[in-house]
Order: structure tokens, then sequence, then C-alpha cells
């Protein structure tokens, strides 16, 4: 069954270094906390620059949704922006950050090695696109950056503003995603290679 996670039924919390505060779109197991969790993902608004918190055994992935934003990885400096690729690194490396004109908004995926992995990728959506059904073992998330989506599945039609998210289990069928101009975030979460 498709989960509607409308935006402004997302936990919003302080990041674990004390920095700033996230809004948590989805984090897998219940009850799990920061240092036990299997995978999440969350957006979070960038007001203050400097180090990434540390996640031990975590692989990450951080896009920008919007704004500038410098990074400082393994002796490399470069500009992450919403047009850039994908910036994935190990949770437990140093990442420090430096804004170049005001807050960034990022759009943050965390899967903890052992036992998950995650691709993160950018689209864009002019008309229809067809998401076609998952794996069993697998999750995704759709995200809306902007735009308004409408989401085809089994006959029922659900609106989708900026913000909102929607979880697709491999037990779910193919989804249509429509929009006359919009840009999403996708997620696909599976087990980790034994």
């Amino acid at each position: 069954m498709l989960i509607v996670i409308p935006k402004k039924a997302q936990l919003v919390m302080p990041w674990k270094n004390g920095g700033g505060m996230t809004r948590e779109i989805f984090r897998s197991l219940p009850g799990s906390n920061l240092d036990t969790f299997e995978w999440r993902i969350s957006v979070a608004t960038v007001g203050v620059a400097g180090r990434f918190s540390t996640f031990p055994d975590v692989d990450r992935s951080l896009a920008l949704i919007d704004g500038e934003l410098q990074l400082g990885y393994q002796s490399e400096h470069f500009t992450l922006t919403p047009t850039a690729p994908i910036f994935e690194f190990a949770g437990e490396e140093t990442v420090n950050s430096s804004l170049i004109r005001g807050p960034v908004t990022d759009f943050n995926v965390m899967t903890r090695r052992h036992c998950c992995k995650h691709k993160l990728a950018r689209a864009v959506v002019s008309g229809s696109l067809r998401i076609p059904a998952l794996a069993h073992s697998h999750t995704s998330v759709l995200y809306v950056v902007r735009g308004d989506l409408t989401i085809l599945s089994s006959d029922v039609e659900t609106a989708l503003a900026p913000g909102d998210a929607i979880l697709l289990s491999g037990a779910d069928q193919a989804v249509t995603v429509h929009a006359p101009d919009a840009e999403i975030m996708v997620v696909n979460v599976g087990k980790a290679p034994v």
C-alpha cells in the first residue's frame, strides 16, 4: 500500500551535533534513534556553516535543494548546488561546509551499511513518469522538491505538494506520477549484499 507522508506530519528534530534542525521524512526501524536506525531520509535547512555530524558505518547521499554550499572533503573543495551531482560519502568521514550566499536546504539519505544500501536520484517530471513495481525486498520514497504532483496507483489518485513524500514497498504495484512541471527526489533502499 502506498503511504503518503505529508510535510506537516514530518518530525522536526535537532541535528546530532546540535548545530541545526532537520525535518525527518522517514526513519526505519520504528522506535530507532540516530544511533540505531537502518535507514533515514530527511531535509535540513543549514543556516550556520561547520562540520557535518558523524555517523559511523553509515553511507550518505546529499543533494542540494536550494542555495550553494562549499564543501571540504578528503583534501578537496567543491561547491554543491541544486544542479550539481549528488554527493555520496561515508558517514564517518570528515566533511566541512561553508555557506556561499546565506542558508541552504539539503536532502539527505543515510543507510547503515551492514544491513542496507541506497541510491538517490533527482528527476524532472513534465507529463507522466511511470515508476515500476519494486523487488520484494526494496522500498522507494518519492519526495516533491517543487511543483504539484498527482500519483496514480490502483486507480486511486493522490495529490502531492512541495515537501510531501510517498513511500512505496516491494508489495506495491507500479505507479504513475503526473505533473506539468515538477522536480522530485527518488530514493531506492534495499538490503545490503551478504
